[in-house]
């Protein structure tokens, strides 16, 4: 009996006030709709991004592998420019078709870009001639062997790019309507590329694939062709970042050592075999702070000693380079100052270098207004999905 004495009384306050709260209606509204939208321009990107690219690598795409090779360091410089940029993670994965001489190749993702570029360097469009191709067992792979991050908050997508359709027919394939409910679970967003006018079977496909994630769909020409400015600073910014490069020196285990060598060796290799603009882009992410995190690698001698991580009183003779063991301590820290300070006297010409390129790039860009530039649609939807399209 209470509770239908409450309810009635409420109904009677609600008719009463009917009218007095009509003409605020609107405004209410309004007022409303401006907080929404007041909330999302203010929302923080997302800090950690985590990126696939799921590559065709057959013979009609040498185009795209091109373009991919000279353009990667323009997509993750764009996004780590925003400061709020945490962490960012690459990784690869180049699909053909059964009978080629491979079905699909993976570069595993990373923080460490220098890794993947060099991997990426090494690939070659090849093979095929025939449709479809196994773009099922690349997207499974890409969701399911990559190492993706378990937070919800990350920003992780996959990117498929390519001409021709799946093989649907395959009895063992996994089929993407199936890996899209595990991306979907995973939180990865499957944006799709169908590039040029062949193989028009092909766009449901690809549309239906992003559309499972609510994910991109774009089509582009056969060659994902992009426009390369070239600017007077090219030079000098990639052998300031070569220096910079040559001054890592590790410390550890001797797995530890040979393992950050390795990798370092890969990363001066990349001045050899990419291109003047590739790499004078690649430097530019490297100095970033989010490039930084990876550039070095773990127990690297300079940083280590500068943050205070690493005691040349207490570290045990075989855990340094030889360069460093034939030193006493006082001599051992000489060197890593001249080396700091090497290091901190060219990362500071580089960011006057940077800014003398930028400027000479939006100089030149107005000559390339009506140019397709693949990297920039996949800049825009990265920047739209993690939070940075305003930025």
């Amino acid at each position: 009996m209470i509770k239908k004495l409450s309810l009635l009384l409420v109904v009677l306050f609600l008719l009463n006030c009917k009218n007095s709260t009509h003409k605020n209606s609107n405004k209410d509204l309004a007022n409303a709709i401006e907080t929404s939208v007041t909330k999302q321009r203010n929302k923080k990107p997302i800090k950690n991004t985590e990126i696939v690219f799921c590559l065709d690598a057959t013979g009609s795409m040498s185009g795209l592998i091109g373009t991919a090779k000279e353009k990667i360091w323009d997509i993750v410089t764009e996004l780590a420019q925003s400061n709020d940029v945490d962490t960012l993670k690459m990784g690869m994965v180049f699909y053909r078709d059964r009978g080629d001489s491979f079905v699909t190749r993976q570069i595993a993702i990373t923080t460490d870009l220098d890794e993947v570029y060099a991997d990426l360097l090494e690939m070659s469009a090849d093979g095929g001639g025939d449709t479809p191709e196994s773009v099922n067992q690349a997207l499974h792979e890409s969701i399911t062997d990559m190492k993706w991050s378990t937070d919800r908050n990350t920003y992780k997508t996959i990117f498929v790019v390519g001409d021709c359709p799946p093989h649907m027919d395959y009895q063992d394939d996994v089929k993407y309507t199936e890996s899209c409910k595990l991306a979907a679970q995973k939180g990865i967003i499957i944006n799709t590329i169908k590039l040029g006018n062949s193989c028009q079977e092909a766009i449901p496909h690809f549309r239906e694939m992003s559309q499972c994630t609510n994910g991109e769909f774009l089509m582009l020409d056969q060659d994902a062709k992009d426009y390369v400015i070239a600017t007077p600073f090219d030079a000098e910014i990639n052998e300031l970042s070569k220096e910079i490069d040559d001054t890592r020196m590790y410390y550890g285990t001797l797995n530890e050592r040979e393992y950050n060598y390795d990798k370092k060796e890969k990363s001066m290799k990349v001045y050899d075999d990419g291109s003047a603009t590739a790499n004078s882009k690649r430097a530019e992410y490297k100095n970033s702070k989010v490039g930084k995190k990876g550039s070095y690698g773990t127990n690297e001698i300079i940083n280590d000693y500068n943050d205070g991580k690493l005691n040349l009183n207490t570290i045990e003779e075989d855990k340094l380079p030889k360069e460093l063991r034939v030193l006493n301590i006082s001599q051992q820290e000489e060197m890593i100052q001249e080396l700091s300070n090497r290091r901190d006297h060219n990362q500071s010409q580089l960011k006057e270098l940077f800014k003398k390129k930028r400027a000479y790039i939006k100089s030149k860009e107005s000559e390339q207004a009506d140019s397709t530039s693949f990297s920039k649609e996949v800049v825009k939807i990265l920047k739209e999905q993690s939070g940075k399209g305003s930025e």
